[in-house]
């Protein structure tokens, strides 16, 4: 439950501005905690704030409150997350975002039913899965490349 509320709370910031994210502050300050010494990143920080919305703020503010409120651990692997994200290559980024997009836009019962089918085919050896995935027709359908891809994750161990 916590991985998926951290994967939300990273999400909501990757999509409102990615260059604050990590740094807004608690209160009306984008940035009242300048860690690196710069004064132009907090003055930067600070012109963004003031370019949000009153309920991107609130939203903003209320992630940054749900963030705080994990352990260091799981601050340290949320950080490590979306610095992998924005690691990743601009369509990527953009099919994440897409996914998570039509993920918010599931009734609540949708997602429900589709994360236990995830959770099932997590369970899953390997090879099932990977036989799974090999049968189906949207699977055929993708360039190799991309195929070659998920077949490439499914061999790699799951990250907790």
């Amino acid at each position: 439950m916590t991985r998926r509320i951290v994967l939300l709370l990273l999400a909501g910031m990757a999509l409102l501005d990615p260059a604050f994210a990590p740094r807004i502050a608690s209160g009306a300050d984008a940035d009242t905690e300048n860690l690196s010494g710069d004064a132009s990143l907090s003055e930067r920080n600070r012109a963004r704030w003031e370019r949000l919305s009153p309920a991107e703020r609130d939203a903003l503010r209320e992630r940054w409150r749900t963030f705080r409120s994990l352990s260091p651990d799981e601050r340290r692997a949320a950080v490590e997350r979306y610095r992998r994200f924005r690691a990743l290559d601009p369509d990527e980024q953009a099919r994440i975002r897409r996914n998570f997009q039509a993920w918010r836009g599931m009734p609540p019962e949708q997602r429900l039913r589709l994360q236990q089918r995830l959770d099932a085919l997590r369970r899953l050896p390997p090879q099932e899965r990977r036989d799974l995935l090999e049968q189906s027709p949207r699977f055929h359908r993708l360039p190799p490349a991309e195929r070659q891809r998920l077949l490439n994750r499914l061999d790699r161990p799951r990250r907790r």
